[in-house]
């Protein structure tokens, strides 16, 4: 049978031993670690209502494939299959095991007419094996953290550099036309990077993420990185930006909770915000932060209420900062449809009469951040 495997920490000796018996078998591995997949219409772990349509996906990132398929959903698209692989899945180690079976899968689905793959930052070999993989259908490739120009030799795909991007291209290549958030600025927006700075205290410079997603983890900075501003993570784009200490944010900082180190013997952040909440207070404290960057991320087997966890924290962080004569500008991406069981009018609703600033993409949040820190 098909296999799909959440649990995490599992050797990458075993993770290969497991994805080469399946490959004999020609049968998917959808894991070790893979919180997400959506297999004709059904959702497995973390997943969001959409509906089915003619775009299949295959995510070596489980948030990464939550918003992928959940704008494809909200601009009026749908998903045929969406099938994870584990985080691990492109890197070198294991070379693309289930990613190059999920490819196979999805071309023979008559159901599928266009596929995406969404991914952490990949190995630079299985990168270029997948880049030279050739498919009868159109296919988009948003490897998320590599560069313009990268691999770009015998590429049999379009290149996406965001999650945004590769749902438009996605929607256009099914024969759409794309209806989602457009990534500039509207006037309105551009004027509360305005109000918002003129509140700031002279010390406030840095931006803090707090984040339960590790695919937004690696796009925002990714996102920060383009636009000439380091970031310091626990789970970095470049070894020399890694944090010392997690739990100890250093000038411009952006934190994966939900990384191994958080999850250890504790439920995800997705489910339980109790650290992420911790976290918020931390931040706070700082006097040098502007900035808080947030995501909340809806769907089945999440928590009911994930603004909920975290509004008295919000609340008590901007508190801290006009305690001190600043401003604490908090910015938050959410992820869901209409049809998950959290209510997405509602948790938008509650942030921002909380004064939070929303958007439905996690890209065009961190690059809100971007016009802030200008």
């Amino acid at each position: 049978m098909n296999v799909f495997l959440f649990s995490d920490n599992v050797s990458i000796e075993d993770e290969l031993e497991l994805k080469q018996f399946a490959a004999e078998k020609k049968l998917l591995v959808m894991g070790p670690d893979c919180g997400t997949s959506l297999i004709g219409g059904v959702g497995i772990g973390f997943a969001n209502v959409v509906r089915k349509g003619q775009i299949g996906a295959i995510g070596a990132a489980g948030t990464g494939l939550q918003e992928f398929t959940s704008q494809v959903h909200n601009a009026g698209f749908g998903i045929s299959h969406a099938i994870g692989t584990g985080g691990h899945d492109l890197s070198d180690s294991i070379g693309g095991l289930t990613t190059l079976a999920a490819l196979d899968a999805l071309e023979a689905d008559s159901a599928t007419k266009v596929i995406a793959i969404i991914s952490k930052p990949p190995g630079a070999k299985t990168l270029a094996r997948l880049s030279k993989q050739t498919c009868t259908k159109p296919v988009i490739g948003c490897f998320l953290g590599t560069r313009a120009g990268s691999h770009e030799a015998n590429v049999n795909f379009q290149r996406a550099f965001t999650i945004d991007r590769a749902v438009q291209f996605s929607i256009n290549l099914a024969g759409g036309e794309s209806v989602i958030e457009k990534a500039e600025f509207t006037p309105e927006e551009l004027a509360w990077t305005s109000r918002e700075k003129a509140l700031w205290h002279s010390e406030q410079k840095y931006v803090r993420g707090v984040f339960a997603g590790g695919t937004f983890c690696y796009q925002s900075q990714q996102i920060f990185r383009d636009a000439g501003i380091v970031i310091h993570s626990n789970a970095p784009l470049e070894a020399k930006d890694k944090l010392h200490d997690s739990d100890h944010s250093v000038e411009h900082t952006i934190v994966d909770m939900g990384s191994d180190e958080y999850t250890l013997g504790r439920p995800h952040p997705m489910i339980d915000g109790t650290l992420r909440k911790q976290r918020i207070l931390t931040e706070a404290r700082d006097p040098q932060t502007a900035v808080l960057l947030l995501d909340f991320i809806l769907g089945y087997n999440a928590s009911m209420d994930p603004v909920g966890e975290l509004l008295d924290a919000i609340i008590g962080a901007k508190q801290t900062a006009q305690k001190r004569g600043g401003n604490l500008t908090v910015v938050a991406s959410i992820c869901g449809t209409d049809g998950d069981p959290q209510d997405l009018n509602l948790q938008i609703k509650l942030l921002k009469e909380a004064g939070v600033i929303v958007f439905q993409s996690n890209a065009k949040t961190a690059s809100f951040c971007c016009e802030l820190l200008r």
